[in-house]
């Protein structure tokens, strides 16, 4: 069923909760009426792919998400685009009240929030009358919305909590609004901020019914295998636990998911393509948002089941006699000091004093570089699979290889404007499959397991088996067996890593976060919980648009001016 006419259900079933009795019973036969619908638990489905569906609405990851936000505040990115000031503010780690992307993503959250809590309130309508072999359906339906609320609450509480529960110390910080059902009144929407505690504690309840409730149960089938079940609740359940540094509870969730979750990590090959499309659902994956190519809706639409992500980080490439051309939007390019920390310290595509960059001087040298190091592997071949390297990797436009080039409006030539490679359409332009690319996005996979399993050890005494579980992450990076010990092993976790900066040089635990997870939009949230901000800052100096500007109070995003102004009750984040 369209996206569209499940959120017009969502929508229809609002507007007649909000309106009077009279108002509802119109005589249309095509309208909806709370008391006919829903009347089945195809009809729950339906209301239920609503709020899956919102995941990927045009300011989560239909659009703003990893671009316009977690990318820029961990410097993930740097901008070829330079005419919107606020989204270069957001790069320098200055975010504004009046920011457009951030004003969308809170909407968005909490319209999925809003749906979830409609879903939850008609679940506990129907339920009572529904026929007792629906029964089993229903809890199901309700466990999944009770892990969607929570997901949407993850959000909220990581990007505008005041703090991160850090040593025992944050939980009386301002949290976000706890809300959870309908609003049917104005005075209901005027609600003020939970403490930082109480919202972890709220998504907790939510992932801990939801594990009740989906209790043994997995989604294989082809039209359902995105839903949620058992593990990737205990996986998500495990990942909160370690981002409040409940490290007993942590070790208990991520334990069993490691055990007896089934899940593995895939070999290399598997895993270099899995972002873009291909090898989706595999035995790594724990919580994938689906997205197919819409070649009806664009991704920036809620009309869309694609996303529009890649056209924001869309590789440019070497188009008619040489020049320089866009993909799609090609806005942004990871910033050059990430190309450094995987290792890769060959030199640039030009040679020195090189006055215009075009493909017919590209060093020939640098590219046997290159190639020889990527084959070798004495750079960490994860760059390879988040970044395309202008001049040595190639994509397809129109069904013709094109080499990939640097960005369209760069005039520092010496820089290494590499392009994104991770959610990508790899088989054509990002305009080709309408800007609305079917990569799903991994949000929750072993290797993630791994590394967080590894980080709660060394909080419980066991550095030897975190030791090992940073191991296993890194062998696979490497084309080795992941169970068996290797030449790349890190001996201890102070061992050095490819990274040449003092963050990360000396602490594989971290590194391997970084480098494993790059461009997945992980990292923001450990540099938020692990305090690095200014050191992060420190270490990648400047934007193109601007110097960063770290302040302590940077860890928390603004609450958008347009809540501020009208929910009275609601307090923005000190520092803005």
């Amino acid at each position: 069923m369209k996206i569209l006419f499940q959120l017009a259900l969502f929508a229809a079933l609002l507007s007649l909760a909000s309106c009077k009795e009279d108002f509802v019973n119109v005589d249309n036969p095509g309208a909806i009426s709370t008391s006919s619908y829903p009347s089945s638990v195809s009809d729950l489905e339906q209301l239920l792919a609503g709020v899956y569906a919102t995941q990927h609405a045009p300011s989560i990851f239909g659009h703003n998400m990893l671009a316009k936000n977690t990318y820029l505040w961990d410097h993930t990115t740097d901008l070829s685009w330079q005419g919107t000031t606020t989204w270069i503010q957001l790069a320098q780690n200055n975010s504004q009240v009046n920011d457009d992307f951030l004003r969308g993503t809170w909407q968005d959250l909490w319209r999925g929030v809003q749906r979830a809590n409609t879903l939850l309130a008609t679940i506990d309508t129907y339920g009572p009358n529904a026929a007792a072999s629906d029964a089993a359906a229903i809890s199901l339906i309700k466990g999944q919305a009770l892990y969607l609320r929570a997901w949407y609450y993850f959000y909220l509480t990581t990007l505008w909590g005041e703090s991160f529960l850090i040593d025992g110390q944050g939980g009386d910080k301002m949290g976000v609004p706890l809300i959870t059902k309908t609003s049917t009144s104005l005075p209901e929407t005027q609600v003020s901020r939970s403490t930082v505690k109480q919202s972890w504690d709220f998504i907790i309840s939510d992932l801990k019914a939801a594990e009740t409730l989906l209790k043994g149960k997995s989604w294989t089938g082809a039209t359902d295998k995105y839903k949620m079940g058992e593990w990737g609740v205990k996986a998500f359940l495990g990942k909160v636990y370690v981002y409040t540094q409940d490290w007993t509870n942590a070790k208990t969730y991520l334990g069993d998911v490691v055990t007896n979750s089934g899940k593995s990590l895939v070999p290399f090959n598997t895993y270099k393509d899995m972002f873009n499309g291909q090898n989706e659902f595999n035995s790594e994956s724990l919580v994938e948002l689906n997205l197919n190519v819409d070649m009806t809706y664009r991704g920036t639409s809620d009309l869309s089941m694609g996303s529009s992500i890649g056209m924001v980080i869309a590789p440019t490439y070497v188009g008619t006699n040489g020049a320089q051309a866009a993909s799609a939007w090609s806005n942004v390019f990871p910033h050059a000091k990430n190309i450094a920390r995987f290792g890769f310290n060959l030199g640039h595509y030009f040679p020195a004093g090189t006055a215009t960059a075009n493909v017919a001087n590209v060093d020939k040298s640098y590219i046997t570089r290159s190639v020889t190091a990527r084959t070798n592997k004495t750079v960490d071949p994860r760059l390879w699979v988040a970044c395309l390297q202008p001049y040595v990797d190639s994509m397809i436009v129109s069904g013709v290889k094109k080499p990939i080039s640097h960005y369209l409006d760069i005039s520092e030539i010496d820089m290494e404007a590499w392009s994104f490679r991770k959610y990508l359409y790899l088989g054509g332009a990002e305009g080709e499959v309408n800007m609305a690319n079917g990569s799903n996005i991994l949000w929750l996979r072993l290797a993630d397991v791994y590394l967080l399993y590894a980080e709660t050890l060394t909080k419980t005494g066991d550095n030897a088996t975190a030791l090992e579980y940073v191991n296993k992450v890194r062998r696979r990076a490497y084309g080795y067996a992941v169970n068996t010990p290797s030449a790349v092993d890190y001996k201890t976790l102070n061992d050095q890593t490819s990274a040449p900066d003092n963050i990360l040089k000396n602490d594989p635990l971290k590194y391997e976060r970084w480098a494993e997870l790059f461009g997945e939009g992980h990292w923001w949230f450990d540099v938020c919980r692990w305090k690095i901000g200014d050191k992060e800052a420190a270490y990648y100096q400047r934007v193109r648009g601007g110097a960063i500007q770290w302040e302590p109070t940077d860890y928390a995003q603004p609450i958008p001016i347009n809540e501020i102004t009208s929910n009275v009750n609601i307090k923005q984040n000190p520092g803005y």
